[in-house]
C-alpha cells in the first residue's frame, strides 16, 4: 500500500461549467468581475519559512510502493568521505532558487472550473501552492493568448480582426475571454499564495500583425511594421492583468521561436523587437520591472539565448529553456557568459506512452536534477492540468498533465510530475540559493540518455538548513553516504533502482 503525507483524493464531485462561449453570452463585460473570486482588500501575511527537519522523503518510480514518505534522518557522525559518496558544500552558493510550477494553459483552466467543485478547486490549488501546503510552489506560467492546449478548435488573441482590417492603436483589445475561467482560477492561485511569480508568454500575435493572415499555421511571420504595436499588445496585457489582482513577474517574446509551430522569430528579430520596441515599451508604461526572458525554447537553442542577451542589453533578464531537445548542460554555458542573467526552465512533459520509470528518469533525473546543477532557479512543467483523455488540446494526444482530472467524477490523479517537482519544493525556502552537491552518471539528453547513477541537485535555505534532492538511475539499489561539507558530518543511505529522495537537514545537524 502506498504511504506517504499525501492522502490521494477520489471521487471528488464533479462539476460542468460554462463553456467560454455561454459565460460570454450570458454575462456583460462590465460585470464579469462580479463573477472573479475576490482576493480581499487586506494585507495577506506569508507564514513564516517552517523550519527543515532531519528527514528522508522519498517517491518510487511506480508511484505506489512510496509515494512523498518521509521518515527520520539518522543524527549525522563524523565520516571520511570516499569516491562514491555524495558530499554538499553550502558555503560554495551559486544562483536563487524561485521554486517550483506548471502552466496554467486554456485546458488546465478548463479542467480545473469545470470538472473540481469550487472547494475540491481550491482544495488542490492550496495543496500545489499554499506555502504551508505540502507542496509550495513558486511559480506559474500562463499564455498571452490562447495556445495549442485549449479547449475550443479556434484559437484566439486579445485583438481578433475580420480579414484586412488592423488595429495598430489597440482600439479593440480585450481579455474579455480569459475571464471565463482562465483569470478566475489565476485569482485562487493567488489568494492561496500572492507571493507566486507569473510567468507569461505568447503563442502568436493578432492574425492581421502575420504575414499570412492567420496564426493556425506553421512558421508564421511577423513583419517589423508591427513590432511598435506588439510591445503595446504586451503592455495592454500587463495592464488588463494588474486591473484584475493578477501582476505579472516576467514575460517572454514568443513561445518556441525557432520551433516555430506557431511564429518563427530569428535571433535577430527578436533582439531587435526586445531591445527597440518591447523593453523601451515596458519602461515607459511603468512595467520596468516586468523581467523579459529569451529565448523560450530547446535546450539546443541555447546560443540564441546568449545571442539574445548580448543584443538586447538591459532589457533582458534572463533565458527561458525548454526540455524537449538538447541537455541542460548548455544552461552553464549561458551563465559563464552572462553571470548576472538568471536561467529558467518553463517547459516539459511526461507522455502516455513514457513508462513510469522513464517519465520519472526524465523528469526528476534530468529535467529537475540536472537542470537545476546547470543553473536553472526555476521549474516549470507544462499543462497543470489535464483530463483521463489528455484534453482538451488541439492535435496534441497521448500526453500527461501534473495532475490527471477524471471529467466524469472529479477524481484527480498525480502524475509523476507532480512528485518530482513536490520532492524539490517542499522543503526549499524563500530565498534558497543553489549551493554544491556532488553527483554521479551521464548527462540527461531529452529523449535518449537518461542518468545512470546518483544524480544530485542541492539547495542551502536562508536559516542555513540543507535540501539535496537525488534520483538513483542505476539499475540497481546505491548506497552512499550522505556529507555536509561543513562538518565533515554525514550518514548513510541506500536508494532503490529509480528512486527520488530528497534528504533535509538543519544547520549543525
Amino acid at each position: 500500500m502506498a504511504r506517504g503525507l499525501i492522502s490521494i483524493l477520489s471521487g471528488m464531485d464533479g462539476r460542468h461549467g460554462l463553456s467560454r462561449r455561454a459565460f460570454l453570452g450570458a454575462t456583460a463585460l462590465g460585470a464579469t468581475a462580479a463573477m472573479l473570486p475576490s482576493l480581499g482588500c487586506a494585507p495577506h501575511r506569508l507564514p513564516a519559512a517552517r523550519p527543515v527537519p532531519a528527514q528522508r522523503v522519498t517517491t518510487t518510480s511506480d508511484l505506489t510502493t512510496q509515494v512523498l514518505a518521509a521518515s527520520p534522518l539518522p543524527r549525522f557522525a563524523a565520516v571520511t568521505p570516499g569516491p562514491s559518496d555524495v558530499v554538499v558544500d553550502p558555503a560554495a552558493t551559486y544562483q536563487p532558487f524561485y521554486g517550483t510550477g506548471a502552466a496554467l494553459t486554456d485546458s488546465a483552466a478548463y479542467v480545473l472550473w469545470n470538472y473540481l467543485s469550487p472547494a475540491a478547486r481550491r482544495s488542490l490549488l492550496a495543496e500545489l501552492f499554499a506555502p504551508g501546503g505540502p507542496c509550495r510552489w513558486g511559480m506559474l506560467r500562463v499564455c498571452i493568448g490562447s495556445s495549442d492546449f485549449r479547449s475550443e478548435p479556434v484559437g484566439y488573441t486579445y485583438d481578433d480582426l475580420p480579414s484586412g482590417r488592423t488595429d495598430p492603436g489597440m482600439n479593440h483589445f480585450s481579455v474579455a475571454r480569459d475571464r471565463a475561467f482562465i483569470v478566475p482560477v489565476v485569482r485562487e492561485i493567488l489568494a492561496a499564495n500572492p507571493a507566486v511569480k507569473i510567468v507569461a508568454t505568447p503563442w502568436t500575435p493578432p492574425a492581421w500583425m502575420l504575414a499570412s493572415g492567420t496564426f493556425e499555421a506553421n512558421r508564421c511571420t511577423l513583419s517589423t511594421r508591427w513590432y511598435g504595436a506588439y510591445a503595446a499588445y504586451f503592455v495592454k496585457f500587463l495592464r488588463a492583468y494588474k486591473a484584475l489582482g493578477i501582476p505579472v513577474w516576467a514575460v517572454t517574446a514568443q513561445n518556441e521561436p525557432l520551433s516555430a509551430v506557431f511564429l518563427q522569430l530569428s535571433q535577430s528579430h527578436e533582439e531587435a523587437f526586445i531591445g527597440s520596441h518591447l523593453g523601451p515599451a515596458l519602461a515607459s508604461a511603468g512595467f520596468g520591472d516586468v523581467r523579459v526572458l529569451a529565448l523560450d525554447d530547446q535546450w539546443t537553442g541555447a546560443s540564441y539565448g546568449t545571442g539574445v542577451l548580448t543584443g538586447a542589453g538591459r532589457y533582458v533578464s534572463g533565458i527561458a529553456y525548454h526540455g524537449y531537445a538538447g541537455d541542460p548542460s548548455v544552461m552553464s554555458g549561458s551563465r559563464s557568459a552572462h553571470p548576472s542573467a538568471t536561467l529558467h526552465l518553463t517547459e516539459f512533459r511526461n507522455l502516455v506512452k513514457e513508462s513510469l520509470a522513464t517519465q520519472m528518469a526524465g523528469t526528476a533525473g534530468g529535467y529537475v536534477a540536472q537542470g537545476v546543477a546547470a543553473g536553472a532557479s526555476s521549474v516549470m512543467l507544462w499543462n497543470l492540468a489535464l483530463d483521463q483523455n489528455g484534453e482538451p488540446n488541439q492535435g496534441k494526444p497521448g500526453r500527461l498533465g501534473v495532475v490527471t482530472v477524471d471529467s466524469s467524477t472529479g477524481a484527480i490523479t498525480r502524475r509523476t510530475g507532480y512528485y518530482a517537482l513536490a520532492q524539490m519544493s517542499m522543503s526549499a525556502q524563500p530565498g534558497a540559493l543553489r549551493c554544491a552537491a556532488t553527483t554521479f552518471g551521464a548527462a540527461y539528453v531529452a529523449y535518449q540518455t537518461y542518468p545512470d547513477a546518483v544524480t544530485t541537485a542541492a539547495l542551502v535555505n536562508p536559516d542555513g538548513s540543507v535540501v539535496l534532492y537525488a534520483y538513483n538511475g542505476h539499475p540497481s539499489p546505491a548506497t552512499f553516504q550522505v556529507v555536509d561539507a561543513r562538518t565533515s558530518r554525514g550518514t548513510t543511505v541506500t536508494m532503490a533502482a529509480g528512486e527520488l529522495s530528497t534528504f533535509s537537514w538543519p544547520a549543525g545537524q
